[in-house]
C-alpha cells in the first residue's frame, strides 16, 4: 500500500507539472499570437518553491524550443486548422488520439501535443470565445491524466526530457514525425472520404 501511496503522490506530482507547463506554453502562444489579446491564464503562481520553479522554467523554455519548429510545418497546422472549430472534448480528443494513434509515447509528441492545445487555444481568442481556453486545458490534463502520467512516471518524471530534447537532432525529429504523423492523417481523411 505504501508504494500505491508513492506512486499516486508521484503521479500527482506529475500532473501538476504538466497544469503549470501546459499553462504556461498556452499562455506564452496567446501572448505571441493572439494579438489585442488580454486573457490571463495564470493569475497567481502554481508552485512556490524556487527549485521547483527553476526546473518547470527550464523545462518549460525547452518544450517552447522545440515547439517552434513546429510553427513551420504547414502539413500539421492544416490539420489543426481543419478540425477547427472544435466544439467537444471528443472532438478535440480525436485530434490528439492522432499524435499518439500507432501507441507510441515520446516526448517530442507530448510537445506536439503542447503545441497543438496553444494553437487551439489562439483560435479560441481569435475567435471571440475565450472561455473555450479553459476546456482545452481541461481536456489536455485529462489526456495527460489518463495516458501519458504513467509514461511520464516510468521515465523518470519531467526532468527526463532533458535527456531527450537537449539536442538539435531531436527537434529535427520532433518535426519528423510530426510530419509523418499529419501524413497518416491526411491518408486517413482522405479515404474517410472515400
Amino acid at each position: 500500500m505504501a508504494r500505491n501511496v508513492m506512486t499516486e503522490d508521484r503521479d500527482e506530482i506529475i500532473l501538476h507539472r504538466s497544469e503549470v507547463l501546459l499553462r504556461d506554453f498556452i499562455q506564452d502562444q496567446l501572448n505571441e499570437e493572439a494579438v489585442g489579446s488580454e486573457v490571463m491564464l495564470i493569475d497567481e503562481p502554481l508552485t512556490q518553491e524556487e527549485e521547483e520553479s527553476r526546473i518547470l522554467k527550464e523545462i518549460s523554455l525547452l518544450v517552447r524550443r522545440t515547439a517552434e519548429t513546429l510553427q513551420r510545418d504547414t502539413e500539421l497546422n492544416h490539420a489543426i486548422d481543419s478540425k477547427w472549430p472544435l466544439t467537444n472534448k471528443d472532438n478535440y480528443w480525436k485530434l490528439v488520439n492522432k499524435v499518439f494513434e500507432d501507441g507510441v509515447i515520446s516526448w517530442e509528441r507530448i510537445v506536439v501535443l503542447f503545441y497543438i492545445a496553444g494553437k487551439i487555444a489562439v483560435k479560441c481568442v481569435s475567435t471571440h470565445i475565450p472561455q473555450s481556453v479553459s476546456d482545452i486545458i481541461s481536456w489536455t490534463l485529462d489526456f495527460f491524466r489518463r495516458n501519458l502520467v504513467d509514461w511520464i512516471r516510468e521515465q523518470g518524471g519531467w526532468e527526463s526530457i532533458f535527456t531527450c530534447l537537449s539536442t538539435p537532432t531531436s527537434q529535427l525529429i520532433a518535426v519528423f514525425l510530426s510530419g509523418i504523423l499529419l501524413g497518416a492523417f491526411i491518408v486517413w481523411k482522405m479515404t474517410k472520404r472515400n
